[in-house]
């Protein structure tokens, strides 16, 4: 026990320096601490603090995020969830919801929507309705449900914690490829200017590498794209179905989205424009 005890304060002391931590030296630590895991049995968590093996369990699945190893992160929060299940006192615990809204953020992400919801269904409804670690996933599967793209950004500057930071970059990695996807369906030219705005970059000098991995060819300013007819669901996007906001406005946080005929007006102005 007092190796444990050792092994789990090095632990938290290292953890605890935030943008300072050696995340090599957590590791080694980590795999240190989870073979301990491997030994107890409930005779020994019911005479012994099972919090240093919630903390251990906690910190894996952080570190995994940090690591960008979602195979590792999938692992270790399931063993945190199922941890909490197991004893009653480990789901105690002060980083509860933010494990979950964190496997909430994984399943959204991943498109594992199904999953999502049974999770969901596993949490108090007053919970969903006030607690920011469950709120922000549910928020956002909306906004993604509704086609609301732009909420996604909003939400970006507005995360209860810096590990969701990583699940918001995955989601808009994925919304703005359906964009492009659409956009070069939908669209003959297009501005760099106006391609920033659809894609939810903040400025043109963002727009360009992510472009260019998707080989746009741009003269002037301006993007070329095959002439095609735009496909079925890029109609949808770019009508009432997705209802869809390409535009990034904030006036003292306000956010203003467009109707499905201000958007269509907009396109077919952007198009005959550039003709």
């Amino acid at each position: 026990m007092a190796r444990l005890e050792l092994v789990h304060k090095k632990l938290l002391d290292e953890w605890k320096k935030d943008e300072r931590r050696n995340i090599q030296l957590i590791g080694e630590i980590l795999k240190e601490a989870k073979l301990f895991s491997l030994t107890f049995d409930d005779i020994f968590l019911k005479h012994y603090s099972i919090f240093i093996l919630g903390d251990v369990f906690e910190i894996d699945a952080m570190y995994a995020l940090l690591c960008e190893d979602f195979e590792r992160f999938n692992e270790a929060i399931t063993v945190v969830l199922n941890f909490y299940n197991s004893y009653s006192s480990a789901s105690q615990s002060s980083n509860k919801y933010l494990m979950v809204g964190l496997d909430l953020m994984y399943l959204l992400a991943t498109n594992r929507l199904a999953e999502f919801h049974m999770l969901l269904e596993q949490i108090e409804q007053s919970v969903q309705e006030t607690n920011p670690y469950i709120t922000t996933p549910v928020y956002l599967e909306q906004s993604l449900m509704e086609g609301v793209y732009n909420k996604v950004v909003l939400t970006e500057g507005n995360i209860p914690s810096p590990f969701y930071s990583i699940f918001i970059r995955i989601l808009m990695d994925t919304v703005r490829g359906e964009i492009a996807s659409c956009i070069e369906s939908a669209f003959k030219r297009l501005s760099v200017r106006d391609a920033a705005q659809m894609l939810f970059f903040s400025n043109t000098d963002d727009v360009i590498p992510f472009t260019k991995q998707r080989g746009w060819q741009v003269t002037n300013g301006v993007y070329f794209f095959n002439d095609e007819k735009p496909s079925e669901v890029c109609l949808k996007v770019f009508s009432n179905s997705m209802k869809l906001s390409f535009n990034r406005v904030f006036r003292k946080n306000q956010e203003y989205i467009w109707t499905p005929n201000e958007l269509l007006s907009k396109i077919y102005f952007m198009q005959s424009s550039l003709k």
